[in-house]
């Protein structure tokens, strides 16, 4: 950390208003497992992982009380700390590090947002102990010997209610977003099944349908074609950006291919893609490719639709049948999937007309903007909090206006 402050802060060892507990589960008493994630905190470690990850045999697990922080030793320095709030008392891995703080000098919130500062600022990289292939270790005689800049306890408390207040929009907006995408799936649902106002419904094999609706295999609505598998020698620096799996995701880091691409490799924005390897929920599955103009690599399809199918309406049914397709998968089921061309084209799925098609992709379409809309409130949100953290536990810009609470 830096070593100037401002005026009116103090630089103090971190051991000088915190300290190590090594509380034991000696007793074997019946407490709650917890983990410490980087984004969601304290959680329940079946909870969170969807199954048992720990020992049955957690005698030697610590005890975590409530107001007390844990952080995960190998992963402090990316944001794996929280403090207990949501339970009174918990069990962790002993692979995790306890502390508590002096709360006469620290405001516990304060000292929270400053960890997760650090941990995104990439202020704690130094102080792991590790190997080129290790993970880095941090222990608390380490941490302790770190100085952290201190403002007075009234200007702490003060900079934590305002981070708190950004916190509890953010978690709202978040909310909203939730509530969102489970109205839109809903209702995305019933269009691809039931289509737009239709009163007159047959029974099918893959279920009830609008009269007039057509059932047809993947196969006969578009064509797959395989990206290219491009090598480390077929990287460039410059040239045509390489669409990865990571670049489905979000990903602005790409490879670039500076020779004369075949026009089967081409992606243009707007295009639709099918990773057919990927992470379950993540990257598995359709998209609509944004941009830019790239060259496709392998274990992505690109989808070119037949005549009377509208790409948009086939993004939406490609998702609503993607949980089929991952059941047909091969390698680690849990995590990293994997499946062959035909387990996609041999699908079964209901046609409407095309008309309808292109008025169910409206809909759709309606549907997101208002996922849209919050999703960039929450953006603006979090690039607030982003800055106020910042300016804030920094001292940049100071809380003039805070005053000595009377518990001082």
């Amino acid at each position: 950390m830096s070593r100037e402050v401002a005026v009116g802060w103090r630089l103090t060892p971190f051991s000088d208003i915190a300290s190590d507990v090594s509380s034991r589960n000696r007793s074997r008493d019946e407490i709650p497992v917890l983990s410490v994630t980087k984004y969601d905190g304290f959680v329940p470690s079946e909870e969170y992982f969807k199954k048992k990850v720990f020992s049955a045999d957690t005698e030697n697990y610590k005890i975590v009380r409530k107001g007390q922080f844990a952080y995960a030793t190998i992963h402090l320095d990316e944001g794996s700390v929280d403090r207990l709030t949501r339970f009174d008392v918990g069990l962790i891995s002993p692979m995790y590090t306890v502390f508590e703080i002096d709360e006469r000098q620290a405001d516990p919130d304060f000292i929270l947002r400053l960890f997760k500062f650090c941990a995104t600022n990439g202020q704690f990289d130094a102080l792991g102990n590790g190997g080129v292939n290790r993970r880095k270790s941090i222990s608390f005689s380490t941490l302790g010997k770190l100085s952290i800049p201190l403002p007075p306890l009234h200007e702490q408390r003060r900079i934590a209610e305002i981070l708190s207040s950004i916190d509890e929009a953010i978690a709202a907006t978040r909310a909203v977003i939730e509530q969102t995408r489970k109205v839109k799936q809903g209702v995305l649902e019933r269009l691809l099944t039931k289509g737009i106002g239709h009163t007159r419904f047959k029974q099918t094999e893959i279920g009830e349908l609008p009269e007039g609706w057509e059932i047809k295999p993947v196969d006969e609505l578009c064509v797959l074609s395989n990206g290219n598998g491009f090598r480390p020698p077929d990287w460039s620096d410059k040239g045509l950006p390489i669409i990865r799996i990571q670049n489905l995701n979000g990903s602005k880091n790409f490879n670039y291919f500076d020779g004369t691409p075949l026009d089967k490799w081409l992606i243009n924005p707007g295009d639709l893609l099918f990773a057919w390897a990927g992470v379950r929920g993540v990257s598995f599955g359709p998209t609509i490719w944004p941009g830019p103009l790239g060259v496709l690599n392998q274990h992505i399809f690109k989808i070119s639709c037949r005549e009377d199918v509208d790409k948009r309406w086939l993004f939406q049914t490609l998702k609503l049948i993607t949980f089929k397709i991952e059941a047909k998968a091969h390698g680690f089921k849990d995590s990293l999937l994997h499946v062959h061309k035909k387990e996609i084209t041999g699908q079964s799925v209901a046609v409407p007309p095309f008309a309808e098609q292109m008025g169910i992709s409206t809909k759709a379409a309606e549907l997101q903007v208002a996922e849209d809309l919050n999703q960039a409130s929450l953006d603006r949100l979090q690039s607030l909090k982003s800055a106020l953290m910042s300016d804030l536990l920094t001292g940049r810009k100071r809380v003039t206006d805070a005053l000595p609470m009377a518990a001082e």
